[in-house]
């Protein structure tokens, strides 16, 4: 089942690896190419395209609607961008879902009890990044129609 093309979200993927980047954006511009994605390459990138500083100053003041977070970046690590993320109070509300190369479990329960969203392990196969995908944005639709599930 594909997402519903009604609402145009604003993304952002927080990833170092550009064919990874490249694979997120296709699969999503294919379930709507209206929704506007902001790729970033490391966790410094994302706090300033966040708190729009940085390189990213005179970028919109419209915060994202979810954002697909990496663990694995250089200069600062998802883990840790997730944490500043979750402490400020302007932002903590916005939904991150980590996609990770990581099986940990550890790890994953750490995350969703700072609070990610979501914990995916990443797949290069086509078919199952489409449903990975697809599973994000239907519960990205359902958080910003006020129908979000615990």
């Amino acid at each position: 089942m594909d997402t519903p093309n009604k609402k145009i979200l604003n993304l952002i993927i927080a990833d170092d690896d550009p064919d990874d980047q490249y694979m997120m954006q296709k699969v999503i511009w294919e379930m709507n190419p209206n929704h506007k994605i902001t790729a970033v390459y490391n966790g410094m990138q994302l706090m300033d395209c966040l708190q729009k500083t940085g390189m990213y100053k005179n970028a919109s003041d419209t915060l994202p609607d979810g954002i697909f977070l990496d663990l694995n970046m250089p200069l600062l690590n998802g883990t840790e961008a997730m944490k500043r993320i979750k402490k400020n109070p302007s932002l903590t509300h916005l939904p991150v879902y980590i996609l990770s190369t990581s099986k940990s479990a550890n790890e994953k329960e750490n995350l969703l009890s700072i609070g990610a969203q979501g914990f995916y392990t990443k797949t290069h196969e086509y078919q199952g990044l489409k449903k990975i995908m697809n599973e994000i944005l239907l519960d990205i639709y359902k958080i910003n129609s006020g129908f979000a599930g615990s």
